[in-house]
């Protein structure tokens, strides 16, 4: 690398003085976190490539690919990466190196899309967990974990989302100075609390416990046990309504649930919402519910905190680290519906209570969930990995 080795102390502005950087950023398919994080960085000063491994059918992110950054043609659109398509991915990526000539590489998910620079051997490497990857996806079978082992192996550094996905990689003896705690955040311009009131008028359910469901129709996130334990507390208490946002591979068994126990005026699916149209869902509803099995930070559960909706989480150690059971929110046993169930109407009967537990919901986003201030964390990793190469 051109830099001189430094003292990392206020890297990232040094590198604003001395030069830009050249950046080759990775990921698997094209997701509003990708379109936040591109978009951030074509802010920046800096040169920034785009490699997309794969593009689903199911479109993920409508909104255009931000100005100024440079998606890189190399390979025809697949919807799907077998292990066997690798040797010749790697390849092909290797000519990409050698025609952008990226200062480093920033790529995630690791066994997907960071295991194509570990096969190279490109350094520096910056493998950035999105949660499933190193919680899920590295227990699948023994390639999964035999690659987790070797995009570690061979990267420079690594971003995790939260405490709970630090640990495991530091289990896989990664260097823990190393290591950087990157909670994704939140445009806090955008997620703050408003008076919705009007919306939740126009949504017509005022006097109901209006319940708030993002996270994608998956098995990972539970949205059978969401189902379940709603509609066990709504046999009890009817006064209840919960909106039911995005879709995914479950769709058809989700909508016929909800089909068979009759529940369609209460159970209500609104697609797929802009960030500003989102964000007065949150403020309108009373709790945001998430059963997930398997998270980091989830960056749904800190849009709801910062409009100050109360979570309703299952009790996984990420959710945890968000989530004071009975302060920020509540948390419920995962994997259990009778759990959840007990939670609701437990909330149902103290509603009262509701807008205190918000509002430290909304302090603990303030205070962790900061997309301005955790990015600027991104671009420090940037300046010590140069500075070191």
């Amino acid at each position: 690398m051109r830099l001189t080795a430094r003292s990392c102390a206020g890297a990232c502005c040094r590198i604003k003085q001395e030069r830009k950087l050249r950046i080759l950023y990775c990921s698997q398919n094209y997701s509003p976190h990708d379109h936040r994080f591109l978009t951030a960085l074509s802010e920046t000063e800096h040169e920034v490539h785009w490699l997309r491994l794969e593009q689903d059918v199911r479109r993920q992110e409508a909104r255009p690919v931000p100005a100024g950054i440079r998606p890189v043609i190399w390979r025809e659109d697949a919807t799907r990466t077998a292990w066997t398509d690798y040797p010749e991915l790697k390849n092909r990526f290797r000519e990409v190196v050698r025609r952008i000539q990226p200062d480093l590489v920033h790529a995630g998910p690791l066994q997907r899309v960071a295991l194509l620079p570990a096969m190279i051997g490109f350094h520096p490497l910056l493998s950035m967990s999105w949660g499933f990857d190193i919680m899920e996806d590295a227990y699948r079978d023994f390639i999964w974990s035999a690659a987790t082992r070797y995009v570690l192996k061979r990267s420079d550094w690594f971003t995790a989302d939260c405490q709970t996905v630090r640990e495991k990689v530091e289990g896989y003896g990664f260097p823990p100075e190393r290591i950087t705690i990157f909670p994704w955040g939140v445009d806090l311009e955008i997620f703050q609390p408003k008076d919705c009131r009007y919306e939740r008028s126009q949504i017509g359910y005022e006097d109901d416990l209006l319940i708030m469901h993002t996270r994608s129709w998956e098995p990972r996130y539970g949205v059978d046990v969401a189902l379940e334990g709603f509609w066990l507390a709504y046999r009890q208490n009817p006064r209840m309504r919960m909106l039911m946002m995005g879709g995914g591979s479950q769709e058809r068994k989700v909508k016929q649930f909800v089909k068979e126990k009759g529940l369609e005026e209460h159970i209500l699916f609104c697609g797929y919402k802009e960030n500003e149209i989102l964000a007065k869902y949150y403020c309108a509803a009373d709790v945001y519910l998430s059963a997930s099995h398997i998270d980091g930070s989830s960056v749904a559960l800190m849009e709801a905190m910062a409009c100050g909706c109360v979570p309703l989480v299952s009790d996984i150690p990420s959710n945890l680290e968000w989530v004071r059971d009975g302060q920020e929110g509540w948390a419920f046993q995962d994997g259990n519906p009778e759990s959840l169930a007990e939670r609701i109407l437990e909330i149902s009967r103290s509603r009262d209570t509701l807008r205190e537990h918000g509002q430290l919901a909304h302090q603990k986003a303030r205070q962790d969930a900061n997309w301005k201030v955790n990015f600027a964390k991104l671009l420090e990793i940037y300046g010590k990995m140069t500075a070191r190469s």
